[in-house]
Formats: C-alpha cells, sequence, structure tokens
C-alpha cells in the first residue's frame, strides 16, 4: 500500500481520524508510463502549444473511444457541461437530465440560471433503467439533454436497446445532446457503447482521463462531434491554452496505458463485489455497478451521509447533492486499498447497528 498523499483534497478535507470515500480518484500511484510522460515533458519547452492542442493526441482520443468529429480541447469536462448549458440554451429555459446525478450537471444548470427537468432513474429489480415515457413527456420543454454514461452515482452502463430509444426521442424533439462519457475505460462485464453511434448528428461527447488513468490533478478533457456543435460549444469555453503537462500525461496513457488499466480493473472488480456482497449483508439497497468505482447505496437513514461521517467517521458523498429525494442515499468510492475498505465497511456496519 501507497501511503495516500496528505496535500490531496480526498484525504485532506477531513480529520485525520476520518476514512475519505467519497471524492472521485483512486488512491493508486498512476501508471509509469505516464510517470514518465510527464517527467521527459517537463524537462523540455513549456511555453504556450497551440491552442487547437496536440494533432496525435486528437487522433488518439478519435480512434480509441471510436468516434468521428471535430475535437475541441477544455480544462476539464465540468468546464464542458457549463460551456453547453450557456451555448444551447437561455436563463428560464429548462435543460434535461437523469437523476440521481453527479452535482456539477445540476451546478451548471441552476447557477447559469436555467432549470432543472429531472427525469429519474427507474429502479427496477434488474438495476436502473432509463424512463423512456418520462424522457419523452419532458422533452418538449428542452432543447438540451445533459446525459451521463457510464452513469455517476449509479454505475449503470446502458446498452444498446435503451441508447437507441433515447436518440429516436432526442429526433423527434430536436435535442442537442451533452453525453459525458468520462467514465467509459472504467467498465466491468457489460462494455461501454457511445451514445454518438446512435446520435451522431446531434451528440457531443465529452471526454478525459482524469478517471480512468487517475490524473485529476491535471485535469483536461475534450469535446468531440459534429462541427457546428463543436463551434458552438467553443465559444463558451475559456480562453485557454491546453495544459502541456495533461496532454502528456493522457497522450502516454492511450498510447501504454492499457495493462496498467487492466491491472486496475481487477482490483476495482474485487473492490465492487465485496462492496455488493457486504452491502446484502447488511441489508442496503444496491446494484453492483457495471462501470465507474462509485457504489450507490441505499440506506434506512434521512441525511445518511452526513449520519455516516458523524458516527462512522467515514466520509460519503451525501446523496441529497445528486438531486431532490435522495436523502437515504450515499455514494461510495472504492478504488482504495482492501485494506481501508474493510475498515471503512467495519465502520459503517457498526454505525448502522446503532442506527
Amino acid at each position: 500500500m501507497v501511503p495516500p498523499r496528505k496535500d490531496s483534497l480526498k484525504w485532506s478535507t477531513y480529520p485525520e481520524d476520518v476514512l475519505p470515500l467519497w471524492v472521485a480518484d483512486m488512491d493508486f500511484p498512476v501508471a509509469e508510463p505516464i510517470r514518465q510522460a510527464i517527467g521527459e515533458r517537463a524537462q523540455g519547452f513549456l511555453g504556450y502549444p497551440p491552442r487547437e492542442g496536440d494533432g496525435e493526441l486528437r487522433a488518439l482520443i478519435l480512434e480509441r473511444a471510436g468516434l468521428e468529429g471535430e475535437v475541441a480541447f477544455m480544462p476539464g469536462v465540468v468546464v464542458g457541461l457549463y460551456a453547453a448549458v450557456a451555448a444551447f440554451t437561455a436563463p428560464g429555459q429548462g435543460v434535461l437530465t437523469q437523476v440521481p446525478i453527479y452535482p456539477p450537471f445540476l451546478a451548471a444548470i441552476r447557477e447559469q440560471r436555467r432549470t432543472v427537468l429531472a427525469n429519474p432513474l427507474r429502479e427496477t429489480e434488474a438495476g436502473y433503467r432509463l424512463d423512456l415515457q418520462g424522457l419523452e413527456r419532458l422533452a418538449y420543454a428542452s432543447r438540451l439533454l445533459l446525459f451521463c454514461h457510464p452513469q455517476n452515482p449509479t454505475g449503470r452502463v446502458f446498452g444498446e436497446e435503451e441508447l437507441a430509444a433515447l436518440a429516436a426521442i432526442a429526433r423527434r424533439h430536436d435535442l442537442i445532446v451533452v453525453s459525458d462519457e468520462l467514465h467509459a475505460p472504467l467498465t466491468y462485464e457489460r462494455g461501454h457503447v457511445p451514445l454518438a453511434r446512435f446520435l451522431p448528428e446531434r451528440t457531443l461527447t465529452l471526454l478525459g482521463p482524469g478517471k480512468a488513468y487517475n490524473l485529476a490533478g491535471l485535469p483536461m478533457g475534450a469535446a468531440v462531434g459534429p462541427k457546428p456543435l463543436v463551434e458552438a460549444l467553443r465559444r463558451h469555453l475559456p480562453h485557454t491554452f491546453p495544459n502541456v503537462l495533461a496532454m502528456a500525461a493522457w497522450k502516454a496513457a492511450l498510447r501504454e496505458g492499457e495493462a496498467w488499466l487492466g491491472e486496475t480493473l481487477a482490483r476495482l472488480r474485487a473492490n465492487r463485489d465485496r462492496v455488493a456482497a457486504w452491502a446484502k449483508e447488511v441489508g442496503l439497497g444496491h446494484f453492483p455497478p457495471e462501470g465507474t468505482y462509485l457504489a450507490w447505496l441505499k440506506t434506512p437513514i434521512p441525511k445518511a451521509g452526513a449520519f455516516f461521517l458523524k458516527e462512522a467517521r467515514v466520509a460519503l458523498n451525501p446523496g441529497e447533492n445528486f438531486g431532490e429525494g435522495y436523502d437515504r442515499y450515499v455514494r461510495l468510492n472504492f478504488a482504495t486499498y482492501p485494506e481501508v475498505l474493510e475498515e471503512a465497511l467495519k465502520r459503517l456496519e457498526g454505525a448502522l447497528k446503532k442506527a
């Protein structure tokens, strides 16, 4: 086990007696080829890069993601969410999204004075599913759908039938879809298929290396899609240059990071299965995620995040941050070492017994 960095957001936000299983980064060191690429790039020229970024990196991104189209580099995927809301809607208009959802989706809508049109995922015996009828009912009131695939926080990797049905709704209602596919490389039994394969003319796909290759501290992202949509988005992006170290890291990840990613996925799968078995033992509602390293847990406790922080000294993401009506849920980040995870689960179980 590599000791966690105490100067990281994850490990420095709470007191030392709190185990942090919250913000979405991993406790594991980055791949050696990425470390080497950053070091080599840091020894060279560190002046301004071209605004359009690195052509080789652009080609690698398109190839690995299985996408075609224009590419705009951005200082992170969240920036793309904000820019999309600004580019494709006006203040007062509605923006569609599925809930529960990664909190910056909601912030990008509300902070720019738009209205959240929430379409809750359906909780079925087989797991979470898109409510396509609900989406159809709401679609008339919006021009923009913010989509997340693999889904954060539930870990759902949507199947081709669902994606095709969503694409049909988008065409019928003239929707632009911005699909955050940041977790695309982090899937288990079911492989990730881009939404743009079913809706190429109306989809902007947001990508980045931050989650799969643990590079959150070198923020960078890309938007891929039809030229008119990418150009509209660009007009609302910050006028910044791509980060040269982040570009070097992302290129190394795509070129030489597959072995590390495969080993990391095996570690994550073992942790995922441990959390799923534990949740069943203690009686919490849970569907093992098909992608991501995030577990979405349903508890019987109101304000569950605050409860576990106080009673178990474990920091989890409170469910209410992911949409209205989810305060009995928590999001647990299992991208850590087994001994840390076991201690956290032990603490959480003890707190549940006292509830």
